[in-house]
Protein backbone atom coordinates (compact mmCIF):
# COMPACT_ATOMS: atom_id res chain seq x y z
CA UNK A 1 0.00 0.00 0.00
CA UNK A 2 1.37 3.43 -0.41
CA UNK A 3 -0.13 6.79 0.12
CA UNK A 4 -0.48 9.89 -1.68
CA UNK A 5 -0.75 13.55 -0.68
CA UNK A 6 1.05 16.71 -0.32
CA UNK A 7 0.36 19.93 1.54
CA UNK A 8 2.05 23.64 2.48
CA UNK A 9 3.09 24.93 5.44
CA UNK A 10 -0.45 27.76 4.64
CA UNK A 11 -2.80 26.05 2.75
CA UNK A 12 -4.84 22.91 2.04
CA UNK A 13 -3.70 20.15 -0.70
CA UNK A 14 -5.40 17.52 -2.50
CA UNK A 15 -4.20 14.29 -0.91
CA UNK A 16 -4.93 10.37 -2.37
CA UNK A 17 -4.70 7.09 -0.98
CA UNK A 18 -3.82 3.89 -2.73
CA UNK A 19 -3.17 0.64 -1.70
CA UNK A 20 0.28 -1.45 -3.47
CA UNK A 21 -1.00 -4.98 -4.19
CA UNK A 22 -4.67 -4.08 -3.20
CA UNK A 23 -5.25 -0.48 -3.74
CA UNK A 24 -5.16 1.72 -6.46
CA UNK A 25 -2.07 4.01 -6.28
CA UNK A 26 -1.64 7.46 -4.89
CA UNK A 27 -2.94 10.99 -6.66
CA UNK A 28 -0.33 13.18 -7.71
CA UNK A 29 0.08 16.61 -5.72
CA UNK A 30 -1.98 19.26 -7.27
CA UNK A 31 1.66 21.34 -9.05
CA UNK A 32 2.65 18.10 -10.34
CA UNK A 33 5.41 17.30 -7.84
CA UNK A 34 5.86 16.51 -4.39
CA UNK A 35 7.15 19.13 -1.88
CA UNK A 36 10.00 18.57 0.53
CA UNK A 37 9.98 18.69 4.21
CA UNK A 38 10.25 22.46 4.49
CA UNK A 39 7.27 22.80 2.55
CA UNK A 40 5.25 19.91 4.69
CA UNK A 41 4.43 17.58 1.84
CA UNK A 42 0.83 15.49 2.95
CA UNK A 43 1.36 11.89 1.92
CA UNK A 44 -1.32 9.42 2.73
CA UNK A 45 -1.40 5.23 2.81
CA UNK A 46 -1.57 3.66 -0.69
CA UNK A 47 -5.03 2.25 0.20
CA UNK A 48 -7.09 5.11 -0.78
CA UNK A 49 -7.88 6.85 -4.33
CA UNK A 50 -9.54 9.52 -3.67
CA UNK A 51 -8.22 13.06 -3.41
CA UNK A 52 -8.87 14.93 0.22
CA UNK A 53 -7.54 17.98 1.55
CA UNK A 54 -4.94 18.39 4.02
CA UNK A 55 -2.95 20.68 6.30
CA UNK A 56 0.26 20.36 7.54
CA UNK A 57 1.62 20.00 11.11
CA UNK A 58 4.75 21.58 10.74
CA UNK A 59 6.61 22.97 13.86
CA UNK A 60 8.16 26.16 14.07
CA UNK A 61 12.16 25.81 12.93
CA UNK A 62 12.79 26.40 16.69
CA UNK A 63 10.61 23.65 18.42
CA UNK A 64 12.54 20.22 18.96
CA UNK A 65 11.02 17.74 16.71
CA UNK A 66 8.59 15.30 18.48
CA UNK A 67 9.19 11.79 18.73
CA UNK A 68 7.91 9.75 15.98
CA UNK A 69 5.84 6.80 17.02
CA UNK A 70 7.45 3.32 16.40
CA UNK A 71 5.10 0.79 17.72
CA UNK A 72 1.57 0.05 17.37
CA UNK A 73 -1.01 -2.24 19.51
CA UNK A 74 -4.07 -3.62 19.07
CA UNK A 75 -4.48 -6.14 21.85
CA UNK A 76 -8.26 -7.53 20.80
CA UNK A 77 -6.90 -8.13 17.58
CA UNK A 78 -3.84 -9.07 17.92
CA UNK A 79 -2.27 -6.31 16.46
CA UNK A 80 1.45 -5.56 17.52
CA UNK A 81 3.43 -3.70 14.58
CA UNK A 82 6.42 -1.42 14.47
CA UNK A 83 5.50 1.79 12.81
CA UNK A 84 8.07 3.50 10.77
CA UNK A 85 7.79 6.84 9.73
CA UNK A 86 7.53 7.71 5.82
CA UNK A 87 7.57 10.66 3.74
CA UNK A 88 6.30 11.43 -0.07
CA UNK A 89 7.85 9.65 -3.21
CA UNK A 90 8.96 11.50 -6.31
CA UNK A 91 5.18 11.78 -7.64
CA UNK A 92 3.73 13.27 -4.38
CA UNK A 93 2.50 9.71 -3.35
CA UNK A 94 3.02 8.64 0.24
CA UNK A 95 5.38 5.73 0.39
CA UNK A 96 5.04 2.62 2.71
CA UNK A 97 6.72 -0.25 4.01
CA UNK A 98 6.66 -3.42 1.48
CA UNK A 99 5.64 -5.71 4.52
CA UNK A 100 1.70 -5.63 5.73
CA UNK A 101 3.37 -6.59 9.15
CA UNK A 102 5.01 -3.16 9.17
CA UNK A 103 2.45 0.18 9.62
CA UNK A 104 4.09 3.61 8.27
CA UNK A 105 2.92 6.78 10.07
CA UNK A 106 2.31 10.12 8.05
CA UNK A 107 5.70 11.94 9.01
CA UNK A 108 4.63 15.28 8.03
CA UNK A 109 1.26 15.17 10.08
CA UNK A 110 0.84 15.06 14.00
CA UNK A 111 2.12 12.56 16.29
CA UNK A 112 0.94 10.93 19.48
CA UNK A 113 2.21 14.25 21.30
CA UNK A 114 0.54 16.42 19.52
CA UNK A 115 -2.45 19.10 21.31
CA UNK A 116 -4.37 18.72 18.13
CA UNK A 117 -4.98 16.86 14.80
CA UNK A 118 -5.00 13.03 13.38
CA UNK A 119 -1.98 10.82 13.88
CA UNK A 120 -2.80 8.81 10.91
CA UNK A 121 -1.02 5.25 10.35
CA UNK A 122 -1.06 3.00 7.73
CA UNK A 123 -0.06 -0.43 6.43
CA UNK A 124 -0.78 -2.91 3.92
CA UNK A 125 -4.03 -5.19 4.14
CA UNK A 126 -1.81 -7.25 2.14
CA UNK A 127 1.08 -7.51 -0.40
CA UNK A 128 2.60 -10.15 -2.70
CA UNK A 129 5.25 -12.54 -1.00
CA UNK A 130 3.86 -11.67 2.39
CA UNK A 131 0.24 -12.42 2.59
CA UNK A 132 -1.81 -11.23 4.95
CA UNK A 133 -1.05 -8.25 7.14
CA UNK A 134 -2.41 -7.46 11.14
CA UNK A 135 -4.32 -4.91 10.41
CA UNK A 136 -6.55 -6.68 8.35
CA UNK A 137 -7.89 -8.08 11.52
CA UNK A 138 -8.99 -4.17 12.14
CA UNK A 139 -12.11 -5.01 10.42
CA UNK A 140 -13.67 -6.81 13.85
CA UNK A 141 -12.71 -4.30 16.32
CA UNK A 142 -15.32 -3.33 18.43
CA UNK A 143 -15.67 -0.07 19.52
CA UNK A 144 -14.19 0.67 22.99
CA UNK A 145 -11.18 -1.38 22.31
CA UNK A 146 -7.68 -0.48 23.57
CA UNK A 147 -5.13 0.71 21.41
CA UNK A 148 -1.82 2.32 22.55
CA UNK A 149 0.77 3.86 20.63
CA UNK A 150 4.69 4.00 21.59
CA UNK A 151 6.96 6.85 20.51
CA UNK A 152 10.69 6.91 20.34
CA UNK A 153 11.23 8.39 23.92
CA UNK A 154 9.32 5.18 25.27
CA UNK A 155 5.92 7.11 25.84
CA UNK A 156 2.60 5.13 25.42
CA UNK A 157 -0.46 7.22 24.11
CA UNK A 158 -3.64 4.88 25.07
CA UNK A 159 -6.97 5.64 23.22
CA UNK A 160 -10.06 3.78 22.33
CA UNK A 161 -11.65 2.37 19.49
CA UNK A 162 -14.56 5.15 18.50
CA UNK A 163 -15.68 3.98 15.38
CA UNK A 164 -14.67 1.13 12.55
CA UNK A 165 -15.83 2.53 8.94
CA UNK A 166 -14.84 0.00 5.86
CA UNK A 167 -16.03 3.09 2.81
CA UNK A 168 -16.15 3.29 -0.72
CA UNK A 169 -12.73 4.70 -1.82
CA UNK A 170 -15.03 7.70 -3.19
CA UNK A 171 -16.54 8.22 0.08
CA UNK A 172 -13.85 8.65 2.74
CA UNK A 173 -13.84 11.81 4.07
CA UNK A 174 -10.66 12.51 3.52
CA UNK A 175 -10.14 16.07 4.82
CA UNK A 176 -11.83 14.81 8.21
CA UNK A 177 -9.04 11.53 8.16
CA UNK A 178 -5.66 13.43 7.72
CA UNK A 179 -6.92 16.85 9.45
CA UNK A 180 -4.46 18.38 11.60
CA UNK A 181 -6.39 20.77 13.47
CA UNK A 182 -9.21 19.09 15.19
CA UNK A 183 -9.48 17.40 18.18
CA UNK A 184 -6.87 14.93 18.98
CA UNK A 185 -7.24 11.36 17.53
CA UNK A 186 -5.57 8.60 15.78
CA UNK A 187 -6.70 6.73 12.77
CA UNK A 188 -5.46 3.37 11.28
CA UNK A 189 -6.18 2.89 7.57
CA UNK A 190 -5.64 0.00 5.27
CA UNK A 191 -8.03 -1.23 1.95
CA UNK A 192 -10.50 -3.33 2.26
CA UNK A 193 -14.06 -4.58 0.71
CA UNK A 194 -14.18 -7.00 -2.31
CA UNK A 195 -11.11 -6.97 -4.82
CA UNK A 196 -11.10 -5.89 -7.94
CA UNK A 197 -9.60 -9.07 -10.17
CA UNK A 198 -9.44 -6.84 -13.15
CA UNK A 199 -7.67 -3.65 -11.36
CA UNK A 200 -5.93 -5.39 -8.62
CA UNK A 201 -7.12 -3.19 -6.34
CA UNK A 202 -9.88 -3.31 -2.93
CA UNK A 203 -12.95 -1.03 -4.05
CA UNK A 204 -12.23 0.29 -0.27
CA UNK A 205 -10.92 1.51 2.61
CA UNK A 206 -11.19 0.79 6.36
CA UNK A 207 -11.01 3.56 8.63
CA UNK A 208 -10.68 3.03 12.44
CA UNK A 209 -10.61 6.49 14.77
CA UNK A 210 -9.68 6.23 18.33
CA UNK A 211 -9.86 8.59 20.45
CA UNK A 212 -7.61 9.62 23.72
CA UNK A 213 -8.37 7.14 26.74
CA UNK A 214 -9.74 9.12 29.59
CA UNK A 215 -6.96 8.66 32.52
Amino acid sequence: MSVRAAVTATSSVVVALALLTACSSVDRVPDGHASDLTAAPTPVPSAFSTAVPVQGAALPPTAAPPAPPTRLTVDWAGVDVPVHPEGVDPTGAMTLPDDPATAGWYRFGPTPASATGSTVIAAHVDAVGYGIGPFAHLIDVPDGTAVSVTDADGDVSDYVVDSVQMLAKTSVPWGSVFDSTGPRRLVLVTCGGVFDTSTHHYESNLVVTATPAVP
